[in-house]
């Protein structure tokens, strides 16, 4: 073979293996940015053409007795007009809400195997997400879908406003973390009481040996395979401390992300949270992977009076993305509109 020959040879070799690369890690990335971003300037076109004139729109029969939230920091690039729009759109929806669970759940009693894509339509109607008018748009924070999360307007906290996250569960993993603290000013605060704190130490980071909620046992039946469990089996020790007196002793005014990945235990936060003292601001900004094993009963009543509850607490979905390896596991992001 001649060294010509040899030379073409090797750039077609670094050629494929370079167009493997792109395919594989930035086609998924291209993809989700364009799904999501096409919806967004759909959604953006139609509330321009809406001919009502409701800059003082404040309220929303979803969110009865709460107002536009003003304090919420992210809402600050956000035209009102765009949200009554989706607002119009998420009410009709809810009118006809039971029918649409018990067409849902008629197909996963006929499909006992997958649920692939039924969770996401009881919560919200799909491709009506919230969109995210910053100008990054939505953001992953941590590169792997098991590890990562997707937020809204992070990067344009400025350093004066204490950016406060709270992560709940971290499986001895902090690549979420670690990506908040390289491209924001927000500091991070995490809680797991089943995990240890980072080996070498994070700058920005503050671990606590915490579970966030209250201590019931009804997460080993929801979620049989959980370390949770195996540590109360054992009787190993685990603190618990409720969301508003995790604010307290943190001294916080204000939370303006909870991501969460706590297999299962979300429901018992939620309920948690949603029940604080009424001086206790809620997060503006969360992220969580819901849960939903085995289509039992557990499982479809905590889904839905979860997501009933997000939608009364002024809660608006802003993205939403299966786990390819168990559909029954949904990552959500959603946005404090109304407090």
């Amino acid at each position: 073979m001649t060294y010509t020959k040899k030379k073409i040879l090797l750039v077609g070799v670094l050629l494929g293996i370079y167009t493997y690369t792109i395919v594989t890690y930035f086609t998924p990335w291209f993809v989700e940015k364009t799904y999501w971003t096409a919806f967004d300037y759909i959604h953006f076109k139609e509330a321009s053409r809406t001919p009502i004139n409701i800059t003082d729109y404040i309220h929303s029969p979803l969110s009865p007795g709460l107002k536009w939230c003003s304090s919420n920091p992210f809402l600050d690039s956000y035209d009102r007009k765009t949200v009554f729009y989706m607002e119009h759109i998420w009410y009709k929806w809810s009118e006809t809400q039971l029918q649409s669970v018990y067409d849902i759940l008629t197909k996963v009693a006929l499909s006992r195997n997958t649920t692939d894509g039924y969770i996401t339509h009881m919560a919200y109607p799909e491709k009506t997400h919230l969109p995210c008018p910053n100008k990054y748009g939505l953001v992953r924070y941590g590169k792997s879908l098991g590890t990562g999360k997707v937020l809204c307007g992070i990067a344009t906290i400025p350093p004066s406003a204490k950016c406060i996250i709270y992560s709940l569960g971290s499986n001895n993993n902090f690549e979420f973390e670690q990506a908040i603290i390289k491209q924001t000013s927000c500091q991070v605060h995490t809680y797991d009481c089943t995990s240890s704190p980072p080996k070498v130490p994070i700058k920005g980071l503050t671990f606590h040996n915490v579970c966030m909620g209250e201590q019931t046992n009804l997460q080993q039946h929801i979620f049989p395979y959980s370390v949770r469990k195996e540590k109360l089996y054992n009787n190993e020790t685990v603190i618990f401390k409720r969301f508003s007196q995790i604010v307290q002793e943190n001294n916080h005014d204000h939370v303006h992300v909870l991501k969460m990945d706590i297999e299962g235990a979300e429901y018992g936060v939620f309920a948690d949270i949603f029940n604080s003292s009424k001086g206790i601001n809620l997060p503006f900004q969360i992220s969580f992977e819901s849960h939903w094993w085995y289509h039992d009963f557990y499982h479809a009543i905590l889904h839905q009076h979860m997501f009933n509850q997000l939608w009364k607490k002024g809660y608006r979905f802003l993205y939403h993305e299966l786990n390819p390896g168990d559909p029954s596991c949904v990552e959500w992001t959603l946005m404090r509109v109304f407090c």
